[in-house]
């Protein structure tokens, strides 16, 4: 992703993955309702939950599990999405897919997001809608247990007036920050070789004991499991230990793990990644809360080193923080939509010191509407696709071997690239860019992150 390494252009040949979806079967009825539509404020719609379900009750970590929501609007409402949202016991999103646009009426509508998988733990579940760029929680909330018990939802004696907000997707922020210049060059250049940009040391000085460099000294096993206490990487294989994470749920971003702009000063305004985007990346555009880490991407004149760009969005990178030579990297991120698909250029990537002799990472970015994942080295930039619509919340994940990366989407393997496979050490990015000749460009448009984790054998 990084300097010309970005390729916005659709890929003609992409690889594309068919990840397979379960139906749901056991039923648990289930009453409540929702809130008002941004285009009706004045009429309080309400909205029934008829049933919900999850199948398997009792997954295993390695099962698949599949919801399914029956429900009606007493009046017409048209929703944004539509989706049944999960968190974890400490309060982490792992929802399934939501749904685009709908309309919702007295006539039943269901709901059967694709199936995922869960890691082991405690997780309750609901009914969400979005509208007015809000997100509208549905009684009842049901529980599960991945490896453990069965669902058992909860029904209210009564509906409830109205819905419950819960964090999600909203607006950028309207209150721009001053811009400033960054105290070292940025910008980027799109042609076929680039400079490397001045950036800080590739010897983390915050964190070292989250650094490791060495190469793993086994091959991931038939199941995934961890060495340590904590989450394990969704759907990959392997014995596995926890080297960095940040749950975003503070107030504010930890500027131990991140810096907020393209390696800039911590409050700087820089120039974009590459120079096909039309965007500045500003540390006001960066946020947390709710569980989440927002990067808001609006519309707003920005000007940067002397060129005016349309955009300002956000950007965080761990570079001279938190870096690593091969193992298991995931996020958990919600991309806004547009077009039928992902919205903007939005992208989870790792990027060494000198691009692209120490190697690039792309486990995914967002082209053309589509989630895509590439490795960039001297030796090129194979990649490809996944097939289907990856707005909303999904799961991506990579597991950077000896040799080999393999991709992993809501914890399917969706590919494998084994060619220019570099071995020098890479730090985090996640950014929402825009391309600039994206002709339906999504403004404003928040992509929030759940979490993101490391883990190496």
């Amino acid at each position: 992703m990084r300097n010309q390494a970005k390729h916005r252009i659709r890929p003609a040949n992409r690889m594309r993955m068919l990840t397979a979806t379960g139906l749901a079967v056991a039923t648990v009825t289930a009453v409540a309702v929702g809130g008002a539509s941004a285009a009706t404020s004045h009429t309080t719609n309400r909205v029934v939950v008829d049933s919900l379900s999850l199948t398997p009750s009792s997954p295993t970590t390695s099962t698949s599990v599949t919801a399914t929501a029956k429900l009606h609007a007493t009046r017409t409402l048209q929703v944004q999405a539509l989706a049944v949202g999960v968190r974890s016991a400490s309060g982490a999103h792992f929802d399934f897919k939501a749904s685009g646009p709908t309309t919702l009426s007295s006539s039943e509508t269901v709901l059967t997001p694709a199936s995922r998988t869960f890691a082991a733990g405690a997780y309750s579940y609901f009914v969400e809608y979005e509208s007015g760029n809000t997100w509208h929680r549905l009684a009842p909330t049901g529980s599960f247990t991945s490896n453990g018990s069965t669902v058992t939802p909860t029904s209210p004696a009564t509906p409830a007036t109205s819905a419950t907000p819960s964090s999600s997707p909203s607006g950028a922020p309207t209150t721009p920050a001053a811009t400033s210049t960054p105290s070292a060059s940025a910008s980027a250049s799109a042609s076929a070789s680039a400079s490397t940009p001045v950036s800080p040391s590739a010897t983390a000085t915050t964190i070292p004991s989250q650094i490791p460099t060495t190469t793993p000294a086994t091959t991931p096993a038939s199941t995934s499991t961890s060495s340590a206490a904590g989450p394990a990487p969704v759907g990959i294989a392997g014995s596995w230990h926890e080297v960095f994470a940040d749950e975003f749920n503070g107030s504010s971003l930890d500027t131990s793990k991140w810096t907020p702009n393209w390696l800039g000063c911590g409050t700087c305004t820089t120039p974009p990644v590459n120079s096909a985007e039309q965007d500045a990346y500003a540390p006001s555009q960066v946020t947390e809360s709710g569980g989440s880490l927002h990067l808001t991407l609006a519309q707003q004149s920005t000007t940067v080193n002397g060129k005016t760009y349309p955009y300002k969005s956000g950007l965080v990178e761990s570079s001279g923080k938190a870096q690593f030579t091969y193992g298991a990297f995931e996020a958990r991120i919600y991309l806004p939509a547009g077009g039928g698909g992902v919205a903007n250029w939005p992208a989870f990537w790792t990027d060494g010191q000198s691009w692209p002799t120490d190697g690039e990472m792309d486990v995914m970015e967002g082209l053309s509407g589509d989630a895509c994942y590439h490795f960039h080295s001297p030796s090129g930039g194979p990649g490809g696709c996944a097939s289907g619509d990856y707005s909303g919340w999904h799961t991506y994940g990579a597991d950077w071997e000896p040799g080999s990366v393999t991709y992993y989407y809501d914890g399917k393997e969706v590919g494998k690239i084994t060619t220019g496979i570099t071995s020098a050490p890479q730090y985090l990015i996640l950014n929402n860019g825009l391309y600039s000749s994206d002709a339906q460009p999504v403004a404003p448009s928040d992509m929030q992150v759940d979490y993101v984790r490391v883990w190496q054998h």
